[in-house]
């Protein structure tokens, strides 16, 4: 009998990946993706934590799912990912008419864990054993395992190569984190650094190759600590992993997202004077200009180090366009720090920058640190570092007018029929106009117009 499931996914891509791989597993016991809430038999929240608005938000929409369960008393309701990770005992005392709570390193079991809750649920009656007033508890699965990180290739799916999918696909490379910055809880949500298998990853290249995909983006929270997790670890492992995955035929762009300035190689920096596959933007968190900062942040480097760094991959390929994490107010940030990471931007002129206020999670060391600013003081300078930032990138958009750039088109613009978006070699969205079909193709374009969202541009046959 089919049936329908919901995924929902805040955060990061690493959370994409993981809903994704959710989809799949369960379409194998004839779970199809929902196309909303209102229709599907199971709806799993997959969860973010690194900041404290992303988990209010899952509290609030479980908020109204409430009441979608009180009209469907059959429905499954499930919370995944870091704030189930983190939180699950608050959540099942907040939020207790919820089915099932599991963390990010059980995403393999999740149709063992579905059918679990059911059985737990319905038995063999087909009848609900509780009800709206009288639920049970959840059912809670957070322990992170000692498995190796494994993610079999699941090619019977029928989303491996799902539509609008497919052009560019995320791999999943790594796990964890072992630098445990102050503000940070994915040590605590995701675990320790765990490396996927060389020949998985592969495989799996390969796979979506076949599949018709033209760009794979090698994901993981600290990419650059690839391997190192592995006692026959050579101690170049992300950088020889990159040569091996260009060398796979009819992959034409490789990108890899996150990088910890902390465990960058000069081997990394010869990898893009290396292989043109390898794409001129480069994703390098700083998260603060100040050598204060940094050093209470625990990010092991001091801003000198990052421009060395930064300089390297310049020297190896000068068109990279860089892209950064920022956090504003961190505990103790003075007038100065600010003006630092403000000064740190100019010289940097990033493509763009994820900029967040500080929000102090529970369990980290920061949380229990003195000196919190005052939230209007956050807002304040969250304002003037995204009014830079905004400048800088509308100024480079801008100056990409009359050249000629090659886009991968990704998707069709949802709104208008002769719009399609992509991304140049250097990451820059571009919307090209255009009445014939462009999707998975390598477009040449010239761009004629600019601005801080995107680039407008035509192509060039």
């Amino acid at each position: 009998m089919e049936k329908n499931v919901f995924i929902q996914t805040w955060g990061c891509q690493m959370n994409v990946a993981d809903s994704e791989r959710m989809q799949a597993l369960l379409s194998r016991d004839n779970y199809q993706p929902a196309t909303d809430a209102e229709s599907a038999d199971i709806i799993i929240l997959n969860t973010c934590h690194i900041r404290d608005h992303a988990r209010h938000k899952v509290v609030s929409r479980l908020g109204e799912l409430r009441r979608l369960k009180e009209r469907k008393p059959d429905l499954v309701l499930a919370v995944a990912g870091c704030v189930a990770q983190a939180e699950a005992k608050q959540l099942r005392k907040q939020v207790p008419f919820v089915d099932l709570i599991f963390g990010p390193d059980q995403i393999e079991k999740v149709p063992e864990l579905v059918q679990q809750t059911l059985e737990r649920r319905f038995g063999d009656e087909g009848q609900a054993h509780d009800t709206y007033g009288k639920h049970l508890d959840p059912l809670i699965h957070t322990r992170f395992t000692d498995d190796e990180y494994s993610i079999p290739l699941d090619r019977a799916s029928p989303l491996a190569a799902a539509p609008g999918q497919s052009v560019s696909r995320f791999v999943n490379i790594i796990k964890g984190c072992n630098n445990y910055c102050t503000f940070c809880v994915v040590p605590y949500t995701r675990g320790r650094e765990k490396s996927r298998p060389e020949r998985e990853i592969l495989d799996e290249v390969s796979f979506y190759r076949d599949s018709g995909t033209r760009e794979v983006v090698l994901l993981g929270q600290n990419v650059n600590s690839y391997g190192l997790d592995r006692p026959d670890a050579k101690g170049l492992p992300f950088a020889d992993l990159l040569y091996q995955v260009a060398a796979v035929e009819g992959i034409e762009r490789i990108r890899f997202m996150t990088s910890n300035p902390h465990d960058f190689t000069p081997a990394l920096a010869q990898a893009f004077a290396d292989l043109p596959k390898l794409a001129s933007a480069f994703h390098l968190p700083v998260q603060s200009g100040s050598d204060r900062v940094l050093k209470r942040m625990n990010r092991q480097y001091t801003r000198a180090q990052y421009l060395d760094r930064v300089q390297m991959i310049r020297q190896a390929r000068p068109d990279v366009a860089f892209s950064s994490d920022m956090i504003v107010g961190f505990p103790g940030e003075t007038d100065e720090d600010f003006e630092d990471t403000l000064s740190l931007v100019r010289e940097m002129r990033y493509a763009f920058v994820y900029a967040y206020k500080y929000s102090k999670r529970a369990g980290t060391p920061a949380a229990r640190f003195k000196e919190m600013l005052p939230e209007e003081v956050l807002d304040e300078r969250l304002q003037r570092l995204l009014a830079l930032q905004d400048q800088i990138t509308t100024d480079q958009n801008r100056n990409e007018i009359g050249r000629q750039r090659e886009v991968l088109v990704l998707y069709k613009d949802s709104k208008k029929e002769d719009s399609w978006y992509g991304r140049t070699f250097e990451g820059r969205l571009v919307r090209v106009h255009s009445d014939r079909g462009l999707v998975g193709q390598i477009v040449p374009v010239e761009i004629f117009d600019a601005n801080k969202t995107a680039c407008l541009a035509k192509p060039v046959f």
